[in-house]
């Protein structure tokens, strides 16, 4: 591979790809916004003297360097395991906001009026965050095409051959998006089962640790739980530092750990305040105010299509329209879920179990709207009851809930809020048969991270990834 690839696929070069296309959207939302006000007079109420594009696109120009340092100082050119825009968006609308009101200021106090007009800066402030949003949405699609194929990886090491090492190994090779390259595992004691993880080696000579960098080029360090002393793991990291190795740790008592967690100090000691989070008071009304307002609009709107929906399940196949079945919800109380009927009558039969791709007892009518999520939209009524939210991990009836909580010590946390219509755990793919532990760990994330904004994404991401062949 020549060093011009070799760039062009780097991590380098996305970090790259991401300030020039942000720096073009800059540019393309003052464009925007100077056509929008002056050439199709939008809001224009003909000023005494006709503004100048030369003195935007100066304006634009100079301060785009402006913009690259609250971008930065916003954190949107650190390194992203996950690319998604909705991540991102409250920080570039930030950004956007505060560079608009230095620039509003300055064209305020420093230029004469004649040469301006404060209405088109007020419309950059909008055009600009949709530009550099729709630059971002672009990248980050090339980005993740280029990721799948093996481009802008960091080649990754993890410290700790043991349970949580190896699962952080799995998760990085069944997740290429991630952008990282699974490499080995760093541990003098590795588990057996780390020594069988097939062709990727197991470094047990801490000696040889500046080798293994230079060779593999490693780039970054997931640091799982490791056997080793903690001054052992200090040493590790700091020789780590010359290399430029980037570092990600999994805590400990990672299992109730959330964004929320603080950090203060005790005479100098750093350390970490942990406060469980709970989706009550002023957060329970927000989000239930949330849960009745969307669900009647789209109850609303879409009456037409459920009711010719109803109408076709009705011909189709004998038996109801609508599907009841008993769930679980907020405090393991018992609640009827509703469901438009997408099995034969008879497809309950035997032992409960979860639906799976191509499954034989589904209607006609069923192979349509179960891949497409459409059975699931009568739970807007459970909503509008009060047994579920919009967002919130998925009911399960009672025999899993018993099974599933003597086997997971984690899963009663599941019932502290109300279960919802899709979920956290939904749009990253552990849908129906998967994993339930990954489910699990999910879910609590969720409960444990809430605020309107993630909910917001949810649905989001819902609504863009409806369609589930496999569901």
């Amino acid at each position: 591979m020549t060093k011009a690839s070799k760039f062009f696929t780097s991590h380098r070069f996305s970090h790259f790809s991401l300030v020039v296309a942000d720096m073009l959207g800059v540019a393309a939302g003052f464009r925007l916004a100077f056509l929008i006000y002056i050439q199709w007079g939008v809001f224009y109420a003909g000023e005494a003297a006709t503004p100048s594009y030369n003195f935007y696109a100066a304006l634009a120009v100079g301060i785009l360097p402006f913009y690259w340092l609250l971008f930065k100082l916003h954190g949107l050119y650190r390194f992203r395991l996950n690319l998604s825009l909705l991540e991102v968006l409250p920080a570039i609308v930030s950004a956007v906001t505060e560079a608009s009101m230095v620039l509003l200021a300055i064209t305020m106090f420093i230029f004469p009026v004649v040469h301006y007009s404060r209405n088109i800066i007020v419309i950059s402030w909008v055009s600009t965050i949709v530009c550099v949003s729709t630059a971002r949405l672009i990248i980050y699609a090339l980005q993740r095409f280029g990721r799948s194929h093996g481009w802008y990886v960091k080649n990754t090491l993890v410290l700790g051959a043991g349970k949580v090492g190896i699962s952080c190994a799995e998760k990085i090779r069944r997740n290429p998006e991630l952008g990282l390259r699974f490499v080995g595992f760093l541990d003098e004691q590795p588990s057996e089962r780390a020594t069988g993880q097939g062709d990727y080696p197991v470094f047990d000579d801490y000696d040889n640790l500046e080798e293994v960098l230079r060779q593999h080029n490693i780039q970054h360090m997931l640091v799982g739980f490791s056997r080793d002393r903690h001054d052992t793991i200090v040493e590790l990291m700091e020789r780590c530092r010359p290399y430029n190795v980037e570092f990600t740790m999994v805590p400990r008592l990672y299992e109730i750990f959330s964004d929320s967690v603080g950090v203060e100090h005790i005479r100098g000691l750093p350390v970490l305040g942990l406060k469980r989070s709970s989706i009550t008071g002023l957060q329970g009304v927000v989000k239930r105010t949330m849960d009745i307002v969307i669900s009647l609009l789209v109850l609303i709107v879409m009456s037409p299509l459920l009711l010719l929906i109803a109408i076709a399940i009705r011909l189709d196949s004998p038996g109801p329209v609508l599907y009841r079945q008993v769930r679980l919800g907020k405090n393991e109380r018992p609640f009827e879920i509703l469901k438009f009927r997408s099995m034969r009558q008879d497809a309950e039969k035997g032992e409960p179990g979860w639906s799976t791709a191509g499954d034989i007892r589904r209607t006609r009518m069923g192979r349509i709207i179960r891949p497409l999520g459409i059975d699931e939209l009568p739970q807007l009524i459970n909503v509008i009851k009060g047994e579920m939210s919009l967002v919130g991990p998925r009911p399960e009836r009672p025999e899993h809930v018993e099974r599933f909580e003597r086997e997971i010590a984690a899963y009663a946390s599941r019932h502290r809020v109300r279960p919802g219509l899709t979920g956290w755990a939904q749009i990253n793919g552990l849908r129906g048969d998967t994993d339930i532990v990954e489910r699990v760990e999910h879910d609590i994330y969720y409960i444990e991270n809430w605020n309107p904004w993630l909910d917001i994404k949810i649905l989001l991401n819902t609504v863009l990834n409806f369609v589930d062949r496999d569901a």
